[in-house]
């Protein structure tokens, strides 16, 4: 068995030779290179509280300072490990998929940038599985289409839809108004 000077558990402070202070719980320790792995406790962009893991190479330490060593080996054989919460990770991999899902979906070759940015915003009001592409056009609810480039008057449905197409036209118009291109502007474009 190796010697390892940086038992997992052993909380550390390192200065690094960059001004970086880092302190945090050891996870890991590879000799060979070097390289100490830190689990630091943080805040993500929410503010709650989460775990950051920074690695360090000793090469680049100019100072470190034991906070608290590691529990004895004797006493991590008698914990139990920690559980895995399977129900929580089954639910991460199905947001992860369908998020890509609905990126996949929001691609397309035929669309301009202006039909993707309105495809995106389209989605937020009626959710992904409700949209798709005809080539070039969006489609809403298998209903409603909107051809490009995507002003009110390229809106036409299947079916006699009013209060759909009148939906749809709404949010095509505020879309239109808050990029600058509306009815009028295209119309004056063109002439």
């Amino acid at each position: 068995m190796s010697f390892n000077p940086f038992p997992i558990g052993t909380q550390l402070h390192v200065e690094t030779c960059f001004g970086d202070h880092i302190t945090g719980e050891v996870v890991t320790y590879e000799h060979s290179v070097k390289m100490l792995i830190l689990s630091c406790p943080g805040k993500d962009s929410k503010g709650k509280k989460c775990l950051n893991q920074s690695i360090v190479n000793l090469d680049f330490c100019k100072n470190l300072k034991i906070i608290r060593e590691a529990k004895t080996p004797d006493t991590n054989l008698n914990e139990p490990p920690a559980r895995l919460n399977l129900l929580r990770l089954d639910q991460r991999l199905q947001q992860s998929v369908e998020q890509r899902e609905n990126l996949l979906r929001s691609r397309n070759e035929h669309a301009t940038p202006r039909g993707r940015q309105m495809f995106t915003m389209l989605t937020k009001h009626f959710g992904s599985s409700e949209l798709s592409w005809q080539l070039d056009s969006i489609l809403v609810l298998q209903q409603v289409t909107i051809a490009p480039p995507y002003r009110t008057s390229d809106i036409t449905a299947k079916q006699n839809l009013p209060k759909l197409v009148s939906y749809v036209q709404r949010l095509v118009d505020k879309f239109n108004a808050q990029n600058g291109t509306g009815d009028a502007d295209v119309e004056v474009a063109a002439k």
